[in-house]
């Protein structure tokens, strides 16, 4: 087994998830880069969804963590996330929800083993926009980090299984712990 997932948010394949439509008010901001902001963004960051199921986790363009799912992941000793206030409103109902935040992943580790990946780089670099078909994570360059940012495509969200069992005890639901050697990304 991996001590190291790919964490996703599916949901049920039954169900009408709610998705980002539209973030208003963070343009001036690349939340998959890793770094701090030189300044915060605009309190709160203002989200249009698609109405439907709402999940614990949204991740297009922005990510947004439930304050539930940001509350285990402090708990299980996940401590490079900047969490900023934000809110969620249903563009059919109105509904506005405050119980996430736009999350900031600090950290950006090169840990893909191209030697063990299936990908397709789109650089010489195969940094930022590298994607896989599945991935092999050399687990001594993430220096034991809880949770980061993969490198080779930041798109890709790297967690410890420490936190995959903290997430799961807590009941967390619709999150999805991927098999590195299972992603596509």
């Amino acid at each position: 087994m991996p001590t190291y997932y790919m964490l996703e948010c599916y949901g049920p394949a039954e169900a009408d998830r709610a998705a980002i439509r539209h973030v208003l008010n963070d343009r001036d901001f690349s939340w998959n880069l890793g770094r701090k902001f030189a300044s915060p963004p605009p309190a709160p960051i203002q989200v249009k969804i698609e109405p439907g199921l709402m999940m614990p986790m949204f991740d297009r363009g922005l990510l947004l963590f439930s304050d539930e799912m940001l509350s285990v992941l402090a708990a299980a000793g996940v401590d490079n996330l900047d969490a900023y206030p934000a809110t969620l409103e249903d563009l059919e109902s109105g509904q506005i929800h405050q119980n996430y935040k736009a999350i900031n992943i600090l950290g950006v580790v090169a840990a893909a083993d191209f030697s063990k990946s299936q990908y397709v780089a789109h650089s010489s670099s195969k940094l930022i926009d590298t994607d896989f078909d599945s991935l092999a994570i050399k687990e001594d360059a993430a220096r034991g980090l809880l949770l980061f940012r993969l490198a080779e495509a930041v798109s890709g969200i790297v967690i410890h299984e420490r936190v995959k069992q903290a997430l799961e005890t807590a009941g967390i639901k619709y999150l999805d712990f991927v098999d590195p050697k299972d992603w596509i990304g």
